[in-house]
């Protein structure tokens, strides 16, 4: 009886031993489970936050698009200060404040924009809209000139550098660059009105 229940004793500490030991490497196959979890989990946190960066990027679009722009320009400065080498989110900044007509700032945000990406059309022509609205004129005609100089595909960059001719009185050079935004767009209605009103100066 007593040896009967010895091995019993025995028995029961074997399978308990083999419990235990079968347990250790499950805890550790757990444990790498939820580290691997864990990292999926932050990478798809990551996800979610250049998401919500891009989902930022479109309202602050949206809310300047529809002239709201003390709001767009929250989320503007919020995005360059995530990102301050993004050329892209100065010359949004810089339109902002151009809608407000905070001219100064304005001209911070595109000359920041400009260090960034020196060579960016859109940049000198916005730097133009910018300088004519403050009826810096020859400024104007200068930055539309190096706008046009990068990329003369764009037929409103002439009819800017016409508007600004016409304002110093240059009513032969407007009349030409209207011509060439009319032989990018030759079906535009508005270069044609201006064609013909600077024409009309020279007679």
């Amino acid at each position: 009886m007593l040896v009967m229940l010895e091995l019993v004793i025995f028995l029961a500490t074997v399978i308990l031993l083999i419990m235990i030991l079968r347990k250790l490497p499950l805890e550790k196959e757990v444990v790498k489970k939820l580290s691997y979890e864990a990292r999926q989990q932050a990478g798809e946190e990551d996800d979610e936050e250049d998401d919500g960066s891009e989902d930022l990027l479109n309202k602050a679009d949206h809310l300047a698009q529809a002239g709201e722009y003390s709001k767009a320009e929250k989320i503007y400065l919020k995005l360059v200060t995530e990102d301050p080498q993004n050329a892209g989110l100065y010359n949004k900044l810089a339109l902002v404040y151009l809608g407000k007509k905070e001219f100064k700032d304005a001209a911070k945000a595109l000359t920041q924009a400009l260090t960034i990406e020196p060579d960016n059309d859109t940049f000198y022509n916005n730097l133009g809209l910018l300088l004519y609205q403050q009826e810096h004129y020859d400024e104007a005609i200068e930055s539309y000139e190096k706008s046009i100089t990068i990329n003369n595909k764009v037929a409103s960059r002439f009819m800017n550098l016409g508007l600004a001719y016409f304002m110093v009185k240059k009513y032969r050079k407007a009349a030409d660059v209207y011509e060439k935004a009319l032989i990018l767009e030759p079906n535009n209605e508005e270069y044609k009105r201006l064609l013909t009103e600077a024409e009309e100066k020279l007679k």
